[in-house]
């Protein structure tokens, strides 16, 4: 009652009053970044990663992004795919979990790989966090799930562009503690 009798004596106060209003319910929809999002004991759903930068020369570049196809190659279980998309010479460092180490080329990368597809294909993904630093690295938190496992892992892929066409030169898998 008094908000009401006070507005109608002002003109302006009531546009501003909204505007307060309007800002305060958008703050207050928007959840927290903070490094344990997205981790809840099972995803809702699969997402696409938002691109916090992505130039029409980047790996993020496009609606089907090339890290996208990568995590969605991995979930499916195509190896072919996922050995597909790397360099001549990449790295692949996993932290954590029984297949940790430092992996250097495709003949090292591969036999790890097929071994994760065979114990846990296939999966879903929810994919949260994306940043990409212009022009090749991209960065997210990927949660890898089945109906027996949830792998939440802190993903870095560097692209190196070839002949035009950018191919993974670097891979860090790093598992997160939910």
């Amino acid at each position: 009652m008094i908000y009401t009798q006070a507005l109608s004596k002002c003109a302006v106060f009531p546009v501003l009053l909204v505007l307060v209003l309007s800002s305060s319910v958008a703050s207050s929809n928007q959840s927290p970044n903070n490094a344990d999002s997205g981790y809840s004991s099972a995803p809702s759903t699969t997402s696409s990663p938002t691109i916090v930068s992505s130039p029409t020369n980047s790996p993020t570049a496009s609606t089907t992004t090339l890290p996208q196809s990568h995590w969605s190659a991995i979930a499916q279980g195509d190896l072919t795919k996922v050995m597909s998309q790397y360099a001549e010479s990449p790295t692949l460092q996993w932290v954590g979990g029984p297949l940790a180490g430092k992996y250097q080329g495709k003949d090292k990368i591969q036999p790890v790989w097929q071994k994760f597809i065979k114990a846990q294909a296939p999966l879903e993904t929810a994919i949260t966090n994306v940043k990409s630093t212009i022009p090749e690295t991209v960065k997210a938190l990927v949660s890898f799930s089945n109906a027996k496992t949830k792998i939440p892992v802190d993903y870095t892929l560097v692209y190196k562009s070839v002949s035009g066409n950018y191919q993974i030169t670097q891979e860090i898998w790093k598992i997160v503690k939910p």
